[in-house]
């Protein structure tokens, strides 16, 4: 655990945007947590915040996330997941499919895709750089993850 630490604190930018990266990670963890199960997604979203929260936060030095990106990005996803995954999948090489994909890298490519799609609050090269970084923290391909974030944006234009 103490790798995943360094390389979390080693990943993140600058001091304002902390939160965000961090509501980002917890909102990752939670969607990992959530695909599963069938349950409903308050669930986990519940359990989450009761159990790992507290302990994301002592990592990261914070006292708190950006709670309001956090259920945007999290309810977002879970309510337009159809045309998220159609999005992903559209932009996957032939030879892959989104069912080859680990849970991870799905969580993380449907928290990017959603944010560039939907939310746009946020400039998409922060949006790409953000979850690329968490995919290379959680063991992820970067470039892979990279390569298809970079499609899905430039089809945004």
């Amino acid at each position: 655990m103490n790798d995943l630490n360094l390389t979390i604190k080693e990943n993140l930018r600058h001091v304002s945007i902390r939160k965000k990266t961090a509501s980002r990670i917890c909102s990752t963890q939670v969607l990992y947590s959530f695909s599963f199960s069938s349950e409903n997604i308050d669930l986990f979203i519940d359990t989450y915040l009761d159990n790992y929260l507290s302990i994301i936060l002592k990592q990261l030095n914070l006292k708190k996330i950006d709670y309001e990106l956090f259920y945007t990005i999290i309810k977002g996803v879970c309510d337009n997941l159809i045309q998220i995954d159609d999005i992903i999948s559209k932009n996957l090489s032939k030879k892959w499919s989104i069912d080859r994909l680990s849970k991870t890298e799905k969580s993380i490519l449907r928290l990017a895709t959603y944010e560039l799609l939907f939310e746009k609050k946020f400039k998409k090269l922060t949006i790409i750089n953000e979850y690329i970084s968490i995919i290379d923290v959680f063991c992820g391909d970067a470039n892979f993850a990279n390569g298809i974030l970079d499609n899905i944006s430039r089809q945004l234009k």
